[in-house]
């Protein structure tokens, strides 16, 4: 394994939080996936001082919010699940928007000839091509990493890395929503859409309106400790991507049906939606 430093915090203390609950419910005789890149990652940066102020919101965010960390497990394989269904379904390329440290590139059983585009800020995507290229774990899939800010013009930045837009696409948008304003998450939605061909996918997640109140302080405040904060929510998933061509099927977080017999916490309180393209947006 190769020297790896971790990302400046304000760039990926986030990232390595969410690595950090993938390798603890790696690390469960149940777990729900095993994901051997964020293992490999703090691996290599476990003398890091980055890691122990993640250890330390971990702590919080436990005495917080009794199974929070559930929530990563349950999100992260209702995506696994919609992700495999969408390329086994013929869809052979996949676009993730603010990648971070996900490792579904080298765990995923994917097909043969999937390709997968993760876009990312400039200093997550270095980061992201030294940890897989040093982990030496074998590729599930053709990955390109694409270095754009997504709230600029990213779609030009895919295009120039080999995406192909008359392809149909499975879209994943995993913890990325509730850091952008209304506004950029509109414009966000509809530049995917415009890219999209028919047979696309597309699975997001979003916070609850209530996160943004009173009953949502608690966790927001776990969160801005890691230098983030969450501009936006709302309850209307259906509705807001049907206005954009997408039909979608919505669950809350804590949802029985996607939990996998895993007990998620109240706060914070989430949506996960998996959506399929009707028509194209102009």
């Amino acid at each position: 394994m190769v020297q790896v430093k971790a990302p400046s915090v304000g760039v990926g203390q986030t990232a390595l939080f969410i690595a950090w609950m993938r390798q603890l419910e790696s690390e469960r005789p149940d777990a729900l996936f095993r994901d051997p890149l964020a293992v490999a990652m703090l691996s290599a940066l476990s003398e890091d001082p980055v890691l122990a102020d993640v250890a330390e919101v971990i702590k919080q965010t436990h005495h917080s919010a009794r199974g929070f960390p559930a929530y990563f497990a349950v999100r992260t394989r209702f995506f696994d699940d919609e992700i495999l269904a969408g390329v086994r379904g013929g869809v052979h390329q996949v676009v993730t928007l603010a990648a971070g440290v996900d490792g579904r590139t080298v765990r995923l059983d994917l097909p043969a000839g999937t390709r997968w585009f993760e876009v990312e800020l400039p200093e997550m995507t270095r980061f992201k091509d030294a940890l897989v290229e040093g982990s030496g774990l074998p590729p599930a899939c053709g990955r390109t990493g694409v270095a754009a800010d997504l709230r600029e013009d990213w779609q030009s930045a895919l295009r120039a890395a080999g995406f192909g837009p008359g392809l149909p696409t499975v879209w994943l948008v995993e913890g990325l929503l509730m850091y952008l304003t209304d506004a950029a998450g509109e414009a966000l939605v509809a530049g995917l859409t415009e890219l999209s061909a028919p047979g696309g996918r597309l699975m997001l997640e979003h916070r609850k309106a209530a996160m943004l109140e009173e009953e949502g302080r608690p966790v927001r405040e776990r969160v801005e400790e890691q230098g983030a904060k969450w501009l936006s929510a709302r309850d209307d998933l259906a509705d807001w991507l049907g206005g954009h061509g997408w039909r979608a099927r919505v669950y809350a977080g804590d949802d029985a049906r996607i939990g996998h017999g895993r007990t998620v916490a109240p706060l914070p309180a989430c949506w996960l939606a998996t959506a399929e393209l009707t028509r194209q947006e102009h």
